[in-house]
This record gives structure tokens, sequence and C-alpha cells, in this order.
């Protein structure tokens, strides 16, 4: 092979190299831009589902961005990290247009930049392994995509390159970098939650510290977590299963009782019916025959948690108790319970023992002079905007 030839493979090896790096970084950048909506979505009480990589409550992006590793100085590491990787993919771009005295400082700059995003994976990755309790798969891919990007750009920059480090030039970028971080979060959360989001949700936790306590008998909930005895934190909801701020409520709930250690959660159901509720006026049957029916998957088949999640997933067809009735055997299946106990779990949701255990809990419910749902108590004060995954941090560094 001629020198020419030569020049000319490695000069293609390296293209191929450099492809690989701005492929990487363009899926890791798109990989954190779902994060990040995810991110807000959980945080302030507009997610209506769970995240593509919420598959268990140890594999959950859900449970990650809940905990307080998943910011940092106060912005997501999901915008962060989109931001680091479109920053790469910049310099990839203008070192096509710069003049040649300049790519030795550019390049230098690209292999900085692919070093920190490895770096930051490896710290992330050990505060997961040693910090949370369970894992976010998205996650896990950046991690890879960070060093499939690193190793692209060392094999497409590296070789021939004499290092030109301008430290007033990189940390000029560096502090762009960071300051636009800090703006577009602002941008994003106000967007969300109005320019006044952080005061809401200091007053909220400054109304919770002031409410006082109820006792609160445990009264056969579904729970997540330690016991009572065992936490500084319990946290008691009440819902119905046909509102859809119970709904938006139950993913944050959850998600924040598996990030944080020693959080207890109770679901308790309040149902906006009179059928079983007697502070309500209006009858509708369905709302009722939902509770009974997440009792029953509890007590009967211990897949309480499962149906109050496949419940709020098919929201939309609660409508009648003709159309719960309808659906109970689909639901029954969809939680694992056998075909061969799908007609004793549907004789239960109409037993008297179900009956009774649901309006025990519309009778707690009423004597904490509930309102409205979705209710929710910390250590038996009522919380404000207690969904919220902020208010709760509050609390949450509060008592600990």
């Amino acid at each position: 092979m001629t020198a020419s030839n030569r020049s000319h493979s490695a000069h293609q090896n390296r293209k191929l190299w450099q492809w690989l790096a701005v492929g990487s970084a363009l899926i890791a950048a798109a990989v954190h831009a779902y994060l990040l909506k995810g991110h807000y979505d959980l945080r302030y009480g507009e997610v209506a589902g769970n995240l593509l990589c919420d598959i268990s409550s140890k594999l959950s992006c859900s449970a990650a961005s809940a905990s307080r590793w998943s910011e940092f100085l106060g912005v997501p590491m999901a915008l962060w990290g989109m931001l680091t990787n479109i920053a790469f993919i910049v310099l990839v771009g203008w070192d096509y247009i710069t003049d040649p005295g300049s790519r030795k400082a550019n390049r230098t700059n690209l292999l900085i930049i692919a070093a920190t995003l490895v770096l930051a994976s490896l710290v992330m990755a050990g505060i997961t392994l040693a910090a949370l309790d369970s894992a976010c798969l998205f996650c896990i891919a950046t991690y890879v995509l960070s060093a499939l990007t690193a190793t692209g750009a060392w094999f497409a920059y590296k070789p021939d390159l004499e290092m030109s480090f301008k430290p007033v030039s990189f940390f000029g970028v560096a502090i762009a970098f960071a300051i636009s971080g800090f703006i577009l979060n602002d941008q994003f959360r106000s967007g969300y939650t109005g320019p006044g989001g952080d005061a809401m949700s200091k007053a909220a936790v400054q109304e919770w510290s002031q409410n006082p306590p109820f006792e609160i008998p445990e009264t056969d909930p579904l729970v997540k977590g330690p016991a009572r005895s065992e936490t500084k934190m319990t946290i008691v909801e009440f819902a119905d299963y046909r509102c859809i701020h119970c709904k938006l409520a139950s993913a944050p709930l959850k998600a924040f009782s598996q990030s944080h250690p020693g959080v207890r959660l109770e679901f308790y159901t309040w149902p906006l019916d009179g059928e079983c509720n007697t502070s309500i006026q209006q009858n509708n049957g369905a709302s009722c025959l939902l509770a009974r029916i997440s009792w029953c998957a509890q007590n009967k088949a211990q897949k309480g948690w499962e149906a109050h999640d496949r419940i709020f997933a098919r929201f939309e067809e609660w409508r009648t108790a003709t159309a719960v009735r309808d659906a109970i055997p689909g639901l029954a299946a969809e939680i694992g319970i056998p075909a061969e106990q799908t007609e004793d779990f549907k004789t239960c949701t109409d037993s008297t023992e179900a009956k009774t255990a649901v309006e025990a809990q519309a009778r707690l419910g009423s004597s904490l002079n509930l309102r409205g749902t979705p209710a929710i108590f910390v250590n038996g004060k009522a919380l404000p905007a207690g969904s919220s995954i902020p208010v709760l941090n509050q609390v949450y560094r509060s008592l600990h």
C-alpha cells in the first residue's frame, strides 16, 4: 500500500470514528431531552403516565428523577447532559469551518468535553450503585453513549494532535454554558409553575408546618415503605379513582417514596360517591366499585398496587358502574390474577367485607374534614400541593 493510500485509509477511519462520536452525542442529547421532559412533568404535576423506562420498582427512571441526585446546583442532570452533548456537536461542526490555526485548541476542547461526559457518567453510575434503590435504564444508556462519544473523539482527533489549551477561551465558554443551563432551567420551570413557583412551594411547606396534626389510624391502606414506627416521614393520600388530579398525583408520590429511604406511603380511597361515602351527596356507583376492586386485589391476591396503577392507566373508561363491572375480568388478567380465580375476585368486589372496608376508609377521610381529592397528609398534617416533589423534598429535608 502506497503512502497516499495509507493516508487515505487513515483519513477514512478517522471519519468513521467521527461519525460514531457525533452519532452517539446526537442520540444522547435526544435521550437527555426525553428524560428532561419527564423530570419536569414528574416534579411539577403534569405526568399522565409512566416513562418508557419505568419498568419496575428497581428499574425506574421516575424514581431516579425524584431523587436528590437528579439535580446539580438546582439544574436537572438531564439538562446538563443535553447541553454538554450539544456543545460537543457544535464544536465538531466548528472544526470544519474554523481556520487551521484554531483547530488545535478546538480539538483539545472536544477531547476535554468528551472526557467530561465520561467522568460525569462514572460519577452518576457510582451514585446509582451506592445511594439509590432503583436504576434508570435510559440514564445507563447515556453513560454508554458517553463512552462511545469519547472513544470516537479520541480516535478521530487525537492522532497527530498537538494539544493546545487556551484557559481564557475555554473557561469563557464553560461559564457561558453554565449560565445557559440556569437560564433554560428557569424558563422551563416557569412554563410549569409560573414565575412564583418557588414561593408557592415554600408557602405550602410553611402552611404544613403550622397545620394541626391529626391522629390517622391505619385502616387497611395500600402501603409502600417501612412500618410507621421505623420512618420519620409517613405520607398519607386519600384519593378517588375517577379523579384526574389523583391520577396525576400517583406517579410523583410513588417515585418520591421509592427514591427517598425510609419514606412510607399509604394510599386510602375516599370515593366521591355517595354509595359508600356519606360525605358525598351524589351516587355514581363507579368510584365505590373501583375502590372495592383495589381492596380485593390487595386483600385476596396481594395485587393492590398493580390494580391501583391499572385503574389509573385506564382512567377514561370509568364513566359508569356498568362499564367498571364489565371491565373486571380484563383488569384481573392485567394485574396477574389467574383465570380460575377471576370469578372469586369478581364476587369479592360485591362482598360485604369489601364494602365494609371501603366505607371504613371513607369515614376515616371524612373524620379528617376532607373537602376533595387528592388530600395528602405528612406525619398527620395536611400538606397543600402534597404531590409536588419540590414540596415533598422540602418537607423531607426539614424532617431529616
